[in-house]
């Protein structure tokens, strides 16, 4: 629609300068700017501003109500056909992620490498040199809210720094797997590879809805609310959760990582 506001620009500038009797080029003597400006804009392309075509306008002595719809064309052709922001439908502000969670009725989180924000112990975070996780694990108590977490096994079985935080990792995981509102999952790594997920969920992310998203990076959170985005990291959600067990069999593969991890940690120190 906005490239139809652009034509019909053109198509009124072309027919007053026909009926003033100007070239295209005398035109753009009158106004001082070059002729391929006065060509761009009766072609329904855009200018570098506005201005320069209410000037063209300007200068053909039309009335005041013609200049007021002329105007309002012109304004209502540059809206429409504004070219998009290259962080469009992205959020860099420190808390956004949070707040965005706060305010859901439905999150998903899928974590291939680390222990995601809601299921993180201060002592995890430390060790890996992460930030707080206590607004995180707040939300997670909240009420109304349904809450789906699915983890690669492989976060499982990795632990930063010596691996003492990771008792008490595995309790906090176990409290929350029993939480009314939340659904654990864990893709076993056979499962991982067998359905070739390894190369369609790059990194965790956390759904909010189906409004935004959020990455975690290792210098800043980013949030992602263009619609396109969302969707792709819905279906990449939708494709990790059906590779994931739930229920007994999560528990069991926690239990299990649990056990390894302690058993690899006594033989180490």
């Amino acid at each position: 629609m906005g490239d139809e506001w652009l034509v019909e620009v053109g198509r009124e500038l072309r027919r007053l300068r026909t009926a003033a009797g100007l070239s295209g080029s005398g035109l753009a003597r009158l106004v001082g700017v070059p002729q391929p400006t006065v060509s761009r804009v009766e072609m329904g392309r855009r200018v570098s501003d506005p201005v320069v075509v209410l000037r063209l306008f300007e200068v053909l002595g039309v009335g005041a109500a013609e200049a007021e719809r002329l105007e309002s064309l012109v304004q209502e052709a540059y809206a429409q056909t504004a070219p998009r922001r290259l962080d469009a439908g992205v959020l860099f502000r420190p808390g956004a992620g949070v707040e965005l969670v706060r305010g859901a009725r439905r999150v998903r989180v899928w974590e291939s490498a680390v222990m995601p924000r809601l299921l993180r112990t201060d002592g995890y975070a430390a060790a890996a040199g992460l930030g707080a996780v206590a607004e995180w694990r707040s939300v997670l108590h909240e009420p109304g809210r349904e809450v789906v977490v699915v983890l690669a096994e492989g976060v499982l079985r990795t632990w930063p720094g010596s691996g003492e935080c990771m008792e008490e990792q595995f309790a906090r995981v176990a409290e929350v797997a029993g939480l009314p509102h939340v659904r654990l999952g864990v893709v076993p790594d056979v499962q991982l590879r067998g359905v070739g997920l390894g190369h369609v969920a790059l990194h965790g992310f956390t759904l909010v809805d189906e409004a935004a998203v959020t990455v975690e990076t290792f210098t800043r959170e980013i949030g992602l609310t263009d619609e396109r985005e969302v969707r792709a990291y819905a279906e990449v959600f939708t494709q990790v959760e059906r590779a994931a067990v739930f229920g007994e069999s999560a528990r069991g593969l926690v239990e299990q990582a649990a056990a390894d991890v302690r058993r690899t940690l006594k033989a180490i120190h």
